[in-house]
């Protein structure tokens, strides 16, 4: 199987367009067009349909995609293991992570790794919990931070951290050490996300046990523009508190623990468990306990891990 013609093809699938798969590869249309129906001629079966929408993998095509994904990835780590034989972690790593967890730990991460292993390209990704879990089980990210949940699928699953989700408030609401019960989240205008997002699950499950209603007058799937509604002053809203740590230490926001277990979550290193981990992939693993490590108090969390030696 040529993996140049499966790279073609993914870039393809991707980009819904034989025109812009064309000029990211930099190979001519008409020449691209003869890769895929090669492709097509040595499988036997047609992967691709044009739609409205542009050009789609069919069900062949999804399955050839999805392999694909993975072969490549190996041929990655192969190249990646031979080169770092005697020397420094190279090669390509993505790494997806939640918004709630983005703000404060990629530029940390992005800037130390890069200095620390300068041949390594870091791609760094935020995305809601659900669609991380998705791509990175599709094959589009090397490593995610996720939510634990009862089901990860097929991945290799290290607890990372344990984080206390905040009552958090516009400046001036809450003295420090503020706690508040379940109930007090009933009785303030408070802005969520929309479900299934799972800080939302995790309060619908809270209200539940606490046998209060805990309904937001907003939903408000950014996360930006629900940390500044609350800045403005009118409303409230419910965060992990290294989602806020820079806003709280300028005084522009205020927190207040919420007291009960059920608001703690536990986040996970997850990997694709059929994908060997590569020696800039254990580089940026062990980089991400370290950081969580020396950030912890910082950013109150629990690490559930310790970095090697």
């Amino acid at each position: 199987m040529d993996l140049h013609k499966l790279r073609s093809f993914i870039c393809i699938v991707d980009q819904r367009s034989f025109s812009k798969a064309a000029s990211l590869l930099r190979i001519a249309q008409p020449a691209l067009s003869r890769q895929i129906k090669m492709l097509e001629e040595d499988l036997g079966v047609p992967l691709l349909v044009r739609t409205g929408r542009g050009v789609v993998a069919n069900a062949a095509g999804e399955i050839v995609a999805d392999h694909a994904r993975r072969l490549l990835q190996a041929a990655q780590a192969l190249r990646e293991a031979v080169h770092a034989e005697g020397g420094q972690p190279s090669g390509a790593l993505s790494l997806g992570v939640p918004p709630s967890l983005g703000i404060s730990l990629l530029p940390l991460l992005g800037l130390g790794f890069q200095e620390r292993f300068p041949k390594v390209r870091l791609h760094l990704v935020e995305g809601f919990s659900a669609s991380i879990h998705e791509w990175i089980l599709a094959g589009r990210l090397d490593m995610a931070i996720l939510y634990e949940m009862s089901s990860m699928g097929h991945l290799v699953v290290t607890p990372l951290l344990e984080e206390a989700t905040m009552l958090v408030g516009p400046a001036g609401c809450f003295a420090p050490g503020t706690r508040v019960s379940p109930q007090r989240l009933a009785q303030v205008p408070l802005v969520l996300p929309a479900r299934p997002h799972r800080l939302r699950l995790m309060i619908d499950s809270l209200a539940l046990t606490s046998q209060c209603a805990i309904d937001p007058v907003i939903e408000i799937d950014a996360l930006p523009a629900l940390i500044e509604a609350v800045r403005l002053g009118r409303v409230y809203t419910v965060l992990p508190y290294a989602s806020v740590e820079s806003m709280v230490q300028r005084g522009e926001l205020t927190v207040a623990e919420i007291d009960t277990p059920l608001a703690t979550r536990r986040m996970a290193l997850a990997r694709p468990t059929e994908k060997p981990l590569s020696p800039a992939g254990l580089a940026l693993e062990q980089a991400i306990i370290q950081l969580v490590c020396d950030h912890a108090q910082r950013l109150r969390w629990q690490p559930l891990i310790q970095p090697n030696g």
